[in-house]
């Protein structure tokens, strides 16, 4: 679906604590595409292992195409990180990381969420992960193909 309703003037404002873009009069002639609805789930895996070793590359693709594509076979995102966490001990803990990024749509979200966690316990299992730390974005996000 096509949308030409742009707006001529903006203007930033705040609304509880966050920044708000307030629109006025839509702009004629300027053309924009509808977005589908999506909520955002992000995972994080650690790559140390409790031999002191680390998940390879190997591993990682290996877990990606056993694990997270038959769940989504649309598609994801990976992304490499460093993660930094406070230990029990006080001490500051680095380790190599990898993002999972996944989009799903609102109305499959608990059939979705099955399959989140599913993953994060096969992680967990064959890497002998402590946790894999999940973050969800609770509102829906627009997105465009």
């Amino acid at each position: 679906m096509v949308s030409t309703s742009f707006f001529s003037s903006a203007a930033f404002g705040e609304s509880g604590g966050r920044h708000v873009l307030l629109r006025s009069q839509p702009m004629a002639g300027v053309i924009t595409y509808a977005s589908d609805r999506y909520y955002r789930t992000e995972l994080y895996f650690g790559l140390a292992k409790p031999d002191g070793s680390e998940v390879t590359a190997e591993e990682w693709a290996k877990f990606l195409a056993d694990e997270v594509t038959p769940r989504f076979p649309a598609g994801f995102t990976v992304i490499e990180a460093l993660g930094q966490y406070q230990g029990d001990d006080k001490k500051i803990v680095k380790e190599k990381s990898r993002v999972l990024i996944l989009l799903y749509e609102k109305k499959g979200r608990k059939l979705t969420n099955g399959k989140i966690e599913e993953i994060r316990a096969a992680y967990k299992k064959a890497f002998q992960q402590e946790s894999v730390m999940r973050l969800d974005i609770r509102q829906t996000i627009d997105v465009s193909f």
